[in-house]
């Protein structure tokens, strides 16, 4: 199994490395917050972290069980936070971990990750799916199960929740599935505001002092809805736009706090599955890329929704 890392040349991308490491499918990627570095992870339980500009393995961490969701702390070169299916979430800092083997991975540094010494506490033990850092109040958002905790660093390193937020209504009268499932998690406001982008109960977004749901975009009923089969969400860099992932036809382009899509980007599926498909806005917001079932990934303008480039996988 293997990733490839793009460049842009001029408006276009080429395959600038194709990294091999993985020995089972990928589940994420986060580039660091220079850009330098790379995290994949995979059902194999490795996670990875690439040079960018070499394609190397700088290290290569094992963890207990797969990881599901990265992001990486704003506020350090490299602080990575990493959400598991075993309910835990690890803070891996300057990848210094408790347990060091003797081997080594091609140059690299390969670790085994365990112990309480890298976990954040949250007292629930659930997949984690979605987690986000706030660069001001170094807040840090998780999704784990059906609850989502807003979490801080009580000691060096040490982060242990401090809130539940609230579950969403329920809309059981209108959704076959209403089992509350969050998969992404946005801060806004300088970590007073987080949006949540549930699976089956629309986009909330929760006031964090007053724990009140500021606005909720809730998925009509006279067309598939947004969030029945939706998988993952990106924020605008602007924090203006918030891009949903749906699993039936592709991604929907929302104005925070609007309730109905500004734009729409086709990726229809021939496999008659639903699959969350990974999401992101380019070019400081002025383009939008969505992955797909089979590889391959389209580019688009964001605003006109002109399709800009597909990037096959070979």
């Amino acid at each position: 199994y293997s990733r490839a890392i793009i460049r842009m040349q001029e408006t276009l991308y080429s395959v600038h490395k194709t990294l091999v490491g993985h020995t089972d499918s990928i589940s994420c990627l986060r580039f660091s917050p220079k850009g330098h570095l790379l995290a994949s992870s995979g059902d194999d339980s490795q996670l990875i972290i690439w040079e960018t500009s070499t394609g190397i393995i700088r290290h290569q961490i094992t963890t207990l069980s797969p990881v599901f969701a990265m992001v990486w702390d704003p506020r350090y070169k490299s602080r990575l936070f990493c959400g598991c299916e075993n309910g835990k979430t690890l803070l891996v800092y300057r990848f210094q971990v408790a347990y060091q083997t003797n081997q080594n991975f091609n140059t690299s540094n390969r670790y085994e990750l365990q112990g309480p010494d890298h976990e954040v506490l949250t007292g629930t033990v659930a997949p984690v799916y979605a987690l986000d850092v706030d660069a001001v109040t170094g807040y840090l958002a998780i999704g784990i199960g059906s609850e989502v905790h807003v979490a801080r660093e009580i000691s060096g390193n040490t982060f242990a929740t401090f809130t539940i937020l609230p579950k969403p209504a329920d809309l059981s009268d209108m959704l076959p599935d209403s089992r509350v499932r969050p998969r992404s998690v946005h801060f806004l406001k300088n970590g007073t505001r987080l949006i949540i982008s549930y699976l089956n109960h629309g986009i909330i977004c929760w006031d964090l002092k007053t724990r009140d749901a500021l606005w909720h975009i809730v998925p009509p009923l006279s067309r598939p809805n947004i969030c029945a089969t939706s998988g993952y969400a990106a924020l605008s860099h602007n924090a203006r736009y918030l891009l949903v992932s749906n699993m039936n036809i592709g991604m929907n382009l929302y104005t925070l706090g609007k309730k109905e899509p500004l734009q729409s980007f086709l990726q229809p599926t021939n496999t008659g599955i639903n699959f969350p498909l990974g999401v992101s806005f380019l070019h400081g917001g002025r383009a939008v890329v969505c992955g797909s079932q089979t590889g391959s990934v389209k580019i688009w303008e964001t605003l006109s929704g002109e399709h800009l480039q597909t990037l096959e996988h070979k």
